[in-house]
Parts: structure tokens; sequence; C-alpha cells
């Protein structure tokens, strides 16, 4: 069954469509507008570097465990040394990071995820 345009655009205030309005009450639009636009924003726009911090992702759980960066005790000072201590090799002329074979550019963007994350997980007060 159909929506009218007034009740269609009365699904949700803090949600809204960038679709032809001419659409609205013909069930072909999305209320997707002001959402963030992962494909296109992030997977679309960075899939090398992306593919990049998921070898180091996995470099770091053969090395130590799946998940177990979550643990690691006051890991966003950790985590943050470990980002720099990368971008200081990377600026002194060093491309790849000795242990991994990978490149200090991709460990540091891991670090930047892995701070960023902890930091979010906090603010939101919790740890999953």
């Amino acid at each position: 069954m159909k929506q009218s345009s007034q009740t269609a655009n009365l699904q949700n205030e803090s949600e809204f469509t960038t679709d032809d309005p001419a659409l609205i009450g013909t069930g072909a639009v999305k209320y997707d507008g002001g959402k963030p636009c992962v494909w296109r924003g992030v997977i679309n726009y960075f899939p090398r570097a992306l593919w990049g911090v998921a070898e180091i992702s996995t470099f770091g759980a053969n090395k130590y465990a799946w998940d177990g960066w979550e643990g690691v005790q006051d890991g966003f000072a950790r985590y943050k040394d470990a980002q720099y201590r990368h971008a200081l090799q990377q600026a002194m002329g060093e491309e790849m990071a000795e242990d991994s074979e990978l490149a200090h550019l991709k460990h540091e963007a891991w670090g930047a995820l892995a701070t960023l994350e902890l930091y979010l997980r906090q603010k939101e007060g919790n740890r999953d």
C-alpha cells in the first residue's frame, strides 16, 4: 500500500531523503539523508589503504591473537606511541617495518584507527 506524501515525510524527523520529491509516496525513496556514506565515503575512496590496514590486522592477529588488541593495558597511549614510532621511521626514510615487512604507513594507519576506536568506545562508555 502506498503512503501519502505527508505520511512519508513523517517517517522520522531526523531522517530525510535527497530523492526527487515527486517519488515520495511511491515507495521508491530511501530516507538515508544525513547518514554516513560508508561505501561511497570510505570503502570506495580508500580501498588500497583499507586493504593495507587489514594486512596489519592479520599480521597482529598472527603474532598475538584476534581481538587481543582491545584488552591491551593503557592501549590508547601504547597504540599512539606505536603509531608515531612508525611515523618517525617513515620520516627517517625507512619505508618498511622490519618485523612485518609491511609499510610503516600501513602500521601508522592501523594505529590511528585503533586509537580512534578506543577513544570512541570510551566516549560511549562501553568496550563493545
